[in-house]
């Protein structure tokens, strides 16, 4: 299992990194940092955990971002661990997240929201800010 924070190297350096040390990762949790990743990177993200680092299970966390979250969930089915504030991830074979409804629903990400999303993204980094505010509602 490997726990990161916010993953400033690099997501896929990290996990390249670990799996030197094992090369079985069963799970990832934490902060994948591509928040303000565009589709390409994200793809090749994703792409390279499931097909090249061949992860069983992620559970991404706040900094990851809604386009990633989406990205990930499709790629990794019912082995994507939803890994929200308040969530309680248990281990095991089949790791799975204990939320409140409330955080079930805010897990949720539509259509909308991401419409939303890549609208501030694509006004490039001067809006850092509004992506805060944003992040946050």
């Amino acid at each position: 299992m490997l726990v990161v924070g916010c993953s400033h190297p690099g997501i896929d350096k990290i996990v390249e990194a670990a799996s030197a040390i094992n090369k079985r990762i069963h799970l990832i949790a934490g902060g994948f940092h591509l928040v303000v990743a565009k589709d390409p990177e994200i793809e090749e993200v994703v792409t390279g955990l499931r097909d090249t680092w061949k992860l069983d299970y992620v559970a991404p966390g706040h900094c990851t971002g809604e386009p990633t979250f989406a990205a990930l969930r499709k790629a990794f089915g019912q082995h994507y661990v939803y890994a929200g504030l308040g969530s309680t991830i248990v281990l095991g074979p089949t790791p799975r997240s204990i939320a409140t409804a409330n955080q079930a629903t805010a897990s949720a990400t539509d259509e909308d929201d991401l419409r939303s999303y890549r609208m501030l993204l694509s006004n490039g980094p001067d809006q850092e800010d509004t992506l805060v505010a944003y992040e946050h509602e």
